[in-house]
Formats: C-alpha cells, structure tokens, sequence
C-alpha cells in the first residue's frame, strides 16, 4: 500500500514523495513523506502524509493538503498487485515550523480498512 500511495502522490504538484524514515537523504523542499501507523479506529491503518514546503508559500501548502492531496487519493487506488482499495480522509495538523530551518510543514491522516481474514 505504501508504495502504491507514494506513486500516486508523486504524480502531483510535489514530485519528491519519499516513504518516511526509509535511509533515504531528505530531499530538498517541497517534499513529502508517507508514513504508515496503526489505525486509530478499529480495524484500519492510518497513513499520515507530511508535505514540507519552504517559508512564505503558506497558501501554497495549505491548497496541497487540503484540496490536491484530496483530489490524488479519494477516488481509490489500484495497487500494483492489481487489489483496489480506498483512503478515507480522517483529519489534519495546521502549518508549523520545522525546527532548525526555514520551512514549514502541514500533515493530512487518512485510513484505509483493513481487509478481513480470508478475504484477500
């Protein structure tokens, strides 16, 4: 699924998608990382996309996070196993500064259920 996800975002308006804390260095802004977590509703796993950006380009950020992150990933995703399986929207973090830098981050949680056993 992660994959998937980050294949799908890098067809976006921020080309660098990167899989959170893979080894890989951190590419220069914008950037975004995908990080999988466990689902805080039952039976789903979370997936929290981080979209970094460069101060001054608040309004530029927030249109990514708020609408196109929307736009790439509720429609479903076909996986390249070819499974389809469909993101939820389940909130967001505001605009905050990045520590020890000149950026700024906003976060978007989605989940996805979890299929049940035997069932996939």
């Amino acid at each position: 699924m992660l994959a998937d996800i980050v294949a799908r975002l890098k067809e976006g308006s921020i080309p660098n998608v990167i899989p959170y804390a893979n080894g890989m260095k951190t590419p220069p802004p914008p950037y975004v990382a995908v990080k999988p977590e466990t689902g805080v509703i039952p039976n789903t796993r979370q997936i929290r996309i981080t979209a970094h950006h460069n101060e001054g380009q608040f309004e530029v950020l927030e249109h990514y996070v708020l609408t196109e992150l929307d736009q790439l990933l509720l429609g479903g995703i076909t996986g390249t196993g070819g499974g389809r399986y469909t993101l939820y929207a389940n909130g967001y973090t505001d605009i905050t500064a990045e520590p020890g830098g000149n950026t700024y981050y906003m976060e978007r949680i989605y989940y996805a259920p979890l299929l049940a056993a035997g069932n996939g």
